[in-house]
């Protein structure tokens, strides 16, 4: 399983700004570094053109009413990621419009157009993309 996505720094020097008022959407589990949504005042996993509101900072059981904390996207937020699927010939730095992965914890390399994220750099030896959110939820 992928590691999720991982803050790294912001443009502007600021902190990541936690979230933490939100519940999960009942009998939903989450998981760190999972990108998520806010749907009727719960927490949801985002599916791969969803516009993003963040990222889970820790693991969350299935259940009722469970808490969470999201790291909120913003403008600025730069996030390492793991990438998964055969890249496309436009998965390359640059590329504003990779789909998140169906697990909400990596980027899909094989669809770059009508996602959330845009890439800065790619390791393709590790496997992972220096990416941005350019479609926030909360924007």
């Amino acid at each position: 399983m992928p590691q999720g996505f991982s803050y790294v720094y912001n443009d502007y020097g600021k902190d990541p700004t936690r979230i933490t008022e939100f519940l999960m959407t009942d009998n939903e589990a989450g998981y760190a570094g999972e990108a998520v949504k806010i749907v009727s005042g719960r927490v949801t996993k985002a599916a791969p053109t969803d516009p993003i509101a963040g990222f889970l900072t820790s693991n969350v059981e299935a259940g009722t009413d469970k808490e969470t904390e999201i790291i909120l996207a913003r403008e600025g937020d730069w996030y390492e990621a793991a990438y998964s699927g055969t890249p496309a010939a436009g998965f390359v730095p640059g590329v504003a419009g990779v789909v998140l992965a169906a697990d909400g914890l990596s980027i899909n390399a094989a669809t770059v157009t009508g996602g959330a994220v845009s890439v800065l750099s790619i390791n393709s030896n590790k496997g992972t993309a220096r990416v941005k959110v350019k479609n926030r939820q909360f924007s």
